[in-house]
């Protein structure tokens, strides 16, 4: 038997690392046989030669991927694939030990324990921090992007390897228990390697909304009510002598998965409703199962302890009486619970809650304070914050697909909607906002696209009547760029009697949408049939308005550091604006899972928010392959949720000065609208001015091939447009993350932060000053260094060389090589040190680990693509090199820990 480090030891990583290295291999050796594994092991290798610089090396590994035949290419591809799950699951065992430890020698940082010690330490006090509480409103959003490559599947095995390598880390284990988890971590290998790592047909939304309910159900239920009991531990032991028990919902979670129809023709109203009775069904098994557990606990006899009489008597009026435990009230009424459960008798979660309500109130009256505070509690505040319908879902629309349907419907009253001036618009709407007769006629005869629309908010009203106001609360219109948009739909809302449920979100995506903003919301905020809109939403807790801003397509549309600016300076302007109106602002930020794309560290991205923007409450997305990464292992969910929760309490309770001990100088702001208007133009000089650009991102990344790929329901393309403006962020993204470029997150900043130094004396050290004192600042620098430290132009000048005119490859390729360097550099100096991730020292490490391993698959890439690009679609060979190209997608993904 191996023997293997104690966890608590550095050499542990490396120890879990060769345990399932060593277990693929013998699984390669089983399925393959020993030539397979020389195989592998030779072009790991060549490829950690070439990474060590060594002569020729490149040139000996490109021999060898040309040498293969396909059964060959599909054996690598599946090892290095294979491998990089495994390697994650070994960092993520790694860093829970390492968080473990921390928490154990009580040096353990960005939790919420620290977080109410900082409020404390600020001089709030209790009464502070339950106000504190009553405006913290944080809510994660999962969405269906196109970008998680995972199969639900694979990440079930995934997840069955990573417990048992915790078991292996948590429990002393005799060496025949040892030996048989090895055993069945082995099992899970093979069964992994022997599935397809990606679908054999397109996604359907059913599908998404079955991805994602597996994260709620298995993970996110128990870790947010984790996340509440530690809250409530934390403000007990700052505060003590107070009843924190009822604690306001500052956390919660939200779907776009089967309500999001923006370019989706396949989210239908009926999809919608289906969707919402599958939340239900999921909502109902879970609560089940935690009710038959308990009816067979809760075994309390009223011939040892007294039960209510309002238990008792509910007990009796449902028939709950039964014989085989004439005197144990409590599991009589879990029964009677479980029946309505599985009869689906309960029409909402008010109902379940008060019977739950009932057996704690008895327990609690009659000795059982443990069994009241344990699991029956725990089940309680799930009801509570998850109800019969599990999420919220949003719908959100494209704001373009209202106003078409408004121009259909209103030519019928004479009124060509779309041809009318923004301020008709306006007054038009208004006046049929006001107008009590019907505007949809009983049975709608339009256009299938104005129909749609019609049943879609038809469908809102259907889902409010059958499960709740709650099950569908925010109705967002993607590409909102007047204040028209906004008001078609509180007509639209209006017209099915839902303008008070719902709140309706504009979604500001581009930066002169960014940049319009304020002035489209202050029109708003000044028509009468829209403030009184806001003041009927707002009669309990004041006027209040959701605005999304949008980090895709902003950053493909100026690049990344302007994006980011004009992503803040639009927030601050819109405080201001919301707050002239008396009106308090949640913001909905639409980060992706790339840097690219506004991903990023949650909490980092929260601490670098304008002060005040939480004043009103934060939204933030969870997309793509972040939910997975996120959410796949509970103890680095609760991590996740500890750092959000940290930020976001300090974020609202400790304003800039006290977190950073620096305000927000004046010439810091200066200096990054320099650095934006310098970023911006460098980047639309490459991207949108530089003759040939499309033909080199459409030749020299996957973008095409990507296409191929069964990861989503939703098209690549935005129906509406063509050419570059229809091509949707996230395969933009994705495209060149698999080329290992990565320019959507770094181009432009090197050439901005130069030309800022050359151009101010004291350039530099005022970056870095920034860099030190500002989050905001420090975030974005942050951000682009971990990109630049993936990206590899040795590995992008390979996929250049698929670029058939060598001017347009020579001219644009060394464009992006000259700007890496640049901004290598500068990032580098405005931090302060030698090489980029010199200050992450782990994450640069585990980059390292992986280059070896992810370079052969992006030379079998490039290799697959020349052949597939030669070739006839309709040739017999082309379907299974494709199969194979769209496999090192799939892995390379999963070797860099994003997609797009």
């Amino acid at each position: 038997m191996t023997s293997y480090p104690p966890p608590e030891t550095p050499n542990a990583l490396s120890a879990d690392i060769r345990l399932l290295g060593n277990l693929l291999g013998m699984v390669i050796w089983e399925q393959h046989g020993q030539e397979a594994l020389d195989l592998v092991e030779r072009v790991r290798a060549a490829a950690k030669a070439r990474r060590a610089n060594q002569p020729a090396a490149a040139e000996t590994l490109t021999g060898i991927i040309g040498g293969l035949d396909l059964d060959s290419w599909r054996i690598l591809i599946k090892a290095f694939s294979s491998y990089f799950q495994l390697i994650n699951i070994a960092e993520d065992r790694q860093r829970i030990r390492v968080l473990r430890r921390r928490e154990a020698e009580g040096r353990h940082d960005e939790t919420i324990e620290a977080a109410v010690r900082g409020l404390q330490a600020a001089g709030l006090s209790a009464d502070d921090v339950r106000a504190l509480l009553e405006h913290l409103r944080v809510r994660l959003v999962l969405t269906a992007h196109p970008s998680e490559a995972k199969r639900k599947e694979v990440l079930i095995k995934l997840r069955r390897i990573a417990e048992m390598m915790a078991r292996r880390d948590l429990q002393h284990l005799l060496p025949r228990e040892q030996q048989a988890v090895e055993f069945a971590i082995a099992e899970e290998i093979e069964a992994l390697w022997q599935t397809r790592p990606t679908r054999a047909s397109r996604a359907t939304v059913a599908d998404e909304v079955d991805f994602g309910l597996y994260f709620i159900t298995s993970v996110i239920m128990d870790t947010t009510i984790d996340i509440y009991v530690d809250l409530q531990a934390a403000l007990e032991r700052s505060y003590p002598g107070q009843d924190w028990a009822q604690l306001p919902g500052v956390l919660r979670f939200a779907s776009w998965i089967g309500g999001d129809r923006d370019g989706n023709p396949n989210v239908t109203p009926e999809v919608t409703l289906e969707t919402l009775a599958t939340l239900r069904a999921a909502a109902r098994r879970v609560y089940l199962d935690e009710i038959a557990t308990m009816r067979d606990h809760f075994t309390q006899s009223a011939d040892e302890v007294a039960a209510s009489d309002a238990l008792r008597e509910a007990a009796l009026a449902a028939g709950g009486h039964d014989d085989r435990y004439p005197t144990e009230i409590y599991r009589q009424f879990f029964n009677v619970i479980h029946r309505r459960l599985a009869e689906d008798a309960y029409p909402t979660n008010r109902e379940l809650l008060d019977d739950l309500l009932l057996i704690e109130d008895s327990l609690r009256a009659n000795r059982g304070r443990a069994a009241a505070a344990g699991s029956l509690l725990r089940l309680i505040r799930k009801v509570r914050l998850f109800g019969l319908h599990l999420t919220p879902l949003d719908i959100r629309e494209d704001a373009r697909l209202h106003a078409a349907a408004l121009d259909e419907i209103f030519r019928c009253y004479g009124a060509p909607y779309l041809d009318l001036p923004e301020a008709d618009k306006q007054a038009l709407l208004t006046l049929e906002i006001a107008n009590a007769r019907p505007f949809f006629p009983i049975e709608p005869n339009f256009s299938q696209a104005t129909n749609r629309i019609i049943a879609t908010w038809r469908m809102i009203a259907q889902a409010h009547r059958r499960y709740g106001k709650i099950v569908i609360d925010t109705v967002i219109a993607s590409m909102s760029r007047q204040p028209s948009d906004l008001l078609a739909m509180l007509l639209l809302a209006k017209e099915v009697g839902i303008h008070h449920d719902v709140s309706l979100v504009p979604l500001f995506e581009t930066i002169d949408d960014l940049a319009r903003a304020p002035d489209i919301m202050a029109a708003l905020f000044e028509n009468p049939m829209y403030r009184a809109h806001l003041e009927a939403r707002g009669a309990r807790h004041g006027l209040q308005q959701q605005i999304m801003i949008g980090y895709s397509d902003s950053s493909k549309d100026g690049g990344y550091i302007a994006s980011n600016w004009n992503l803040y300076t639009a927030q601050q302007r819109l405080i201001e604006c919301c707050a002239r109106y008396g009106v308090s602002l949640q913001l909905f930020h639409g980060r992706g899972g790339s840097i690219g794309r506004g991903g990023g560290p949650t909490n980092r991205a929260i601490r670098s928010q304008p002060p005040e923007s939480l004043r009103g409450g934060i939204k933030i997305t969870e997309q793509g392959e972040v939910i997975a990464y996120r959410y796949s292992n509970a103890d680095i969910a609760h991590r996740h949720l500890h750092q959000v929760m940290h930020a976001a309490l300090l974020a609202l309770g400790a304003p800039q000065e006290s977190r950073t001990g620096t305000p927000i100088k004046h010439e810091w702001r200066a200096a990054m609208a320099y650095l934006s208007e310098a970023g911006r133009l460098a980047y639309r000089s490459l991207v949108y001015e530089t003759p040939g650009f499309l033909d080199y991102w459409q030749q020299g990344t996957p973008i095409n091939e990507l296409a191929n790929l069964p990861i989503s329901s939703r098209p690549a393309k935005r129906a509406q447009q063509g050419g570059f403006e229809s091509i949707r962020a996230i395969p933009w993204v994705f495209s060149w993350m698999q080329s290992r470029a990565i320019i959507p997150s770094w181009y432009g900043v090197g050439y901005a932060l130069a030309a800022y130094c050359a151009d101010q004396p004291d350039g530099l050290d005022r970056l870095r000053a920034m860099y030190r004192e500002w989050p905001f600042f420090n975030a974005l620098i942050e951000n682009v260094q971990l990109d630049l430290a993936k990206a590899d132009m040795g590995i992008a000048a390979l996929y250049a060389e698929l670029v058939s005119d060598a001017a347009t490859r020579e001219k644009i390729f060394g464009e992006m090589k000259a700007e890496y360097l640049r901004a290598s550099r500068m990032v580098c100096q405005v931090i302060g040190q030698p090489e980029l991730l010199d200050n992450a020292p782990v994450i640069k490490r585990s980059i390292e680990r992986r280059n070896p391993y992810v370079d052969p698959l992006n030379f079998i890439q490039v290799e697959l693509l020349k052949r597939l690009r030669a070739l006839d679609p309709d040739a017999p060979e082309y379907k299974p090199l494709l199969r194979a190209a769209l496999a090192t997608i799939n892995g390379i993904a999963a070797g860099l820990k994003t997609t797009g």
